[in-house]
């Protein structure tokens, strides 16, 4: 009979500690995929920041891009562009200058 209290407890302690090391397991599991989502969150806030980034940046080159072309567009520089600079005559935006020096 003693021994079979002892094998019964025995398996009562191992029973335990496979019960214990399940929690911590699944603890463990939660605990990962609690970091994954935050992960993706994440990598989701920073792909969409990106995004809008882009988004702005073609804007901008495409502006720059038609400011561009209606410079190359347009005859060479007037008397009149110096004016359209601010005082002073073009406050050193316009290109003539150079290009008459050489």
């Amino acid at each position: 009979v003693s021994e079979l209290q002892a094998a019964l407890g025995d398996a009562e302690q191992q029973r335990e500690l496979q019960e214990n090391e399940g929690r911590a397991l699944r603890q463990e599991l939660r605990d990962v995929r609690d970091g994954q989502r935050i992960l993706e969150k994440k990598g989701s806030a920073a792909l969409k920041d990106l995004k809008r980034q882009l988004q702005l940046e073609r804007r901008r080159g495409d502006r720059l891009q038609e400011r561009l072309q209606e410079l190359l567009a347009s005859p060479r520089p007037r008397a009149g562009q110096r004016e359209t600079g601010g005082p002073g005559g073009g406050g050193g935006t316009w290109g003539g200058y150079r290009e008459s020096g050489g």
